[in-house]
């Protein structure tokens, strides 16, 4: 590649360039057309602030007489001198906007490393140039190539170019040729060019600027590509409108050069020229619609069209257009979204038209696709250039899924856990209704407490948003409900008592309820008695719980209690035996009372029995007391009182006989019984008894044994259960003369 430096920028100036374009190829006009001499002036561009001027200096803001001001732009800063005009370049020569502002550095002299070979001429297709090595001529060896494009108020683009000279002697001709397509060095000393008419494109454009004999007074050439002859393309020599062109030099040897030329920081006199074209008035009216893609400064031998070139500096490949140049930017929707779609004009000259490929032809369009959609626009400017369509691409990402897993029925003051989908970047629960949110709303899981009674719902609400951005809103109604009933853990076991005295007091706290849901629960208790005899003391009691959930769900259980009053009253007092003289020594009846387990003190009835009686002084009374309890059980006891005034002197007595306490044992084998078992008992003395079951009603079942059992021999009787002894509990009934011996008895 060419050793010339293409200087860099470092501070971009938007909005200088406003227009762009769909390119557009010239085609030729030939003119005939007189030389353009010299003409000083200001370009009426918005680049730089003021304006161009054209004046043959380098530095903004002088001169400052007609038709120049100190508010006139120009390349290079002048910030010392007064007035507001702008500038393109920094001081040492680097361009503050490069998609504009070109400054390409060529070697001179000695150092020059690529020239033009002798082959090489100014109408020759491009592809059969061949550089080389080498050092140009003084008078055309170039150092410094300042050029810019800027736009007027028109939408006009104007292409303005300096350039500088070694030396000043002799016929100079310095060229800028503007291509529409690319066109490139190779290293291997030729060029590629893209232009498809003979190297070039239709309405190609050089700017040629000679000085005839080193004057000081340049002369502009313009040329035009263009089809002379079918299949043949040559330059055409154009005839500029008035006002489209400037040109100069400097007249004056101390314009300063701060970048430096030729090793030196000023230019003689005639060393450098700086023209200025409206590359759109050139083609008014055939090709308005302008797009430069290549710059080539190059000098050559004369002004033939058939001239040998010789240096070259460049070429630069740039992107100018006189269309609008715009951007359009892709954009990212979730499904359902809308996403506005705006053109941006990065330059070009308005008013602007805008149409789009869905036939909107705003600015700014609203879309809202269901899948990822591609949208084109094109905009035109004031001058009804087109530009190249954009598109932006809208992407629609799915919504994330939203669920909620958990259940959908719960008690009433119940704490639940719900779970969202795996992950996503942010969750956030919301509760409406009976319920609240325990701990962080913001996790993948939330617990959630009702606060309602039965048959009341809640909803609970997730939003949820995924790494795209993209949300989702779902919900589920929970609905507060409770059929299960109570359940009681424990409950008292049934009694078998003797006395309704010890039935215990009903309470609800006797009992422990537990439900499955948080709530209050009432337990009440009550009682009913099953009673088929007037023993107050011989009865079943069936007590009844009921528990009562805040649902109303209800459970019951039950505790039996039977009473069977079985043991007979406990007499006191009664007097021993004894033996008398004569009647009349007989003792008053003793106070003999009696008391009963259950019905506390009972009545006492004496009965007397004479017997054995031989005369009035030989006799027996016998004194029977007997007391019977509110469930007849029966109590008696006798006293004997022996009459015989042979045998007992008066005050005389008799030993105490004996008569409780006469049975050894009494049990039952097995107990409880499931089919049959064996009674046995024994005696300590001879007595005549009968034994005798009862249910725990008090109802005789079954008569197992009456008669005489002799004292010390072991007695075995069968029992067995039939269908007149259901399972419960039985009481086995031993009555002697002295008493009764009970057991009770259980049937599985």
């Amino acid at each position: 590649m060419k050793n010339a430096t293409i200087v860099a920028g470092t501070r971009t100036v938007r909005n200088i360039l406003p227009f762009l374009s769909i390119i557009i190829f010239l085609t030729g006009i030939t003119f005939t057309v007189p030389v353009l001499n010299a003409q000083e002036g200001v370009v009426p561009v918005y680049y730089p602030e003021g304006g161009f001027a054209i004046d043959g200096n380098l530095l903004s803001r002088i001169p400052d007489i007609s038709p120049f001001s100190a508010d006139d732009g120009d390349f290079l800063p002048n910030e010392n001198a007064a007035g507001t005009g702008g500038y393109v370049f920094m001081a040492d020569g680097t361009p503050l906007d490069t998609a504009i502002a070109f400054h390409i550095l060529d070697g001179f002299d000695a150092a020059d490393g690529e020239i033009f070979t002798d082959g090489s001429k100014f109408n020759m297709d491009p592809i059969n140039w061949i550089w080389k090595p080498g050092k140009a001529p003084g008078k055309d060896d170039i150092n410094n190539i300042l050029f810019l494009f800027a736009s007027d108020s028109s939408g006009n683009i104007w292409f303005i170019g300096g350039g500088d000279r070694n030396k000043t002697n002799g016929n100079t001709y310095l060229d800028f040729e503007l291509s529409q397509n690319p066109l490139y060095m190779n290293n291997d000393g030729t060029f590629s060019s893209m232009g498809p008419d003979g190297g070039r494109t239709i309405g190609d454009l050089v700017l040629s600027i000679t000085y005839t004999n080193g004057g000081i007074e340049p002369e502009l050439f313009v040329y035009q590509w263009d089809e002379t002859d079918p299949g043949e393309f040559g330059y055409i020599l154009l005839d500029p409108p008035a006002g489209t062109t400037y040109l100069a030099t400097n007249m004056d040897s101390a314009v300063v050069v701060p970048f430096g030329a030729f090793g030196e920081y000023t230019y003689e006199e005639s060393a450098f020229t700086e023209v200025a074209c409206n590359i759109n008035a050139l083609v008014d009216g055939i090709y308005p619609c302008l797009e430069i893609k290549t710059v080539l400064a190059k000098t050559k031998a004369s002004q033939a069209l058939t001239a040998v070139l010789k240096d070259l500096a460049g070429p630069v490949q740039v992107n100018i257009s006189s269309a609008p140049v715009i951007s359009l930017d892709d954009a990212s929707i979730c499904y359902g979204d809308t996403a506005t779609l705006t053109v941006n004009v990065l330059s070009g000259t308005g008013p602007y038209t805008y149409l789009w490929s869905t036939g909107d032809t705003t600015q700014s369009i609203l879309v809202s696709p269901d899948t990822t959609t591609i949208y084109t626009v094109v905009v035109s400017g004031a001058n009804g250039c087109p530009s190249y369509p954009d598109t932006a691409t809208v992407i629609v990402f799915p919504l994330p899924v939203c669920s909620i897993d958990g259940p959908d029925t719960v008690c009433p003051l119940e704490t639940v856990q719900y779970l969202a989908p795996d992950s996503l970047s942010s969750y956030l629960w919301t509760a409406y209704g009976p319920a609240m949110i325990i701990g962080d709303s913001t996790m993948q899981m939330v617990e959630i407490q009702g606060t309602g009674y039965c048959d009341t719902t809640f909803v609970l609400e997730l939003f949820v948003t995924d790494s795209n951005g993209c949300s989702n809103l779902c919900s589920v109604t929970v609905s507060m409900i409770d059929t299960l009933a109570p359940v009681f853990n424990y409950v008292p076991d049934s009694l078998f008592l003797e006395c309704a005295s010890t039935v215990p007091a009903a309470s609800p706290d006797s009992v422990m309820v537990t439900d499955n849901c948080a709530g209050d629960i009432t337990v009440m208790v009550s009682d009913s008695v099953m009673n088929d005899t007037l023993c107050p003391n011989q009865f079943t009691l069936i007590r009844t719980w009921t528990a009562t959930d805040s649902c109303g769900n209800i459970s019951t259980a039950f505790q039996y209690i039977s009473v069977f009053d079985s043991i007979p009253p406990v007499l006191y007092g009664v007097p021993a035996d004894t033996g008398v003289c004569c009647a009349d020594s007989i003792p008053l009846p003793a106070n003999v009372t009696a008391i009963d387990s259950c019905d506390g003190a009972v009545d006492v009835t004496l009965t007397e029995i004479v017997s054995d009686s031989t005369s009035p002084l030989y006799f027996t009374l016998t004194r029977i007391w007997t007391a019977h309890d509110t469930c007849n059980n029966m109590v008696s006891d006798s006293m004997v009182i022996e009459v015989n005034d042979t045998l007992y002197p008066a005050g005389g007595g008799l030993q105490n006989i004996t008569r409780n306490g006469i049975v050894h044992y009494l049990k039952i084998i097995p107990n409880p019984i499931s089919s049959s078992a064996i009674i046995q008992f024994s005696l300590i003395e001879n007595a005549r008894i009968s034994l005798e079951l009862y249910n725990s009603m008090g109802i005789k079942v079954i008569s197992l044994f009456s008669g005489d059992v002799q004292a010390g021999v072991a007695q075995t009787i069968d029992l067995t259960a039939n269908g007149k002894m259901p399972g419960g509990m039985y009481i086995l009934v031993l009555r002697t003369p002295v008493g009764i011996e009970t057991r009770h008895v259980i049937v599985d």
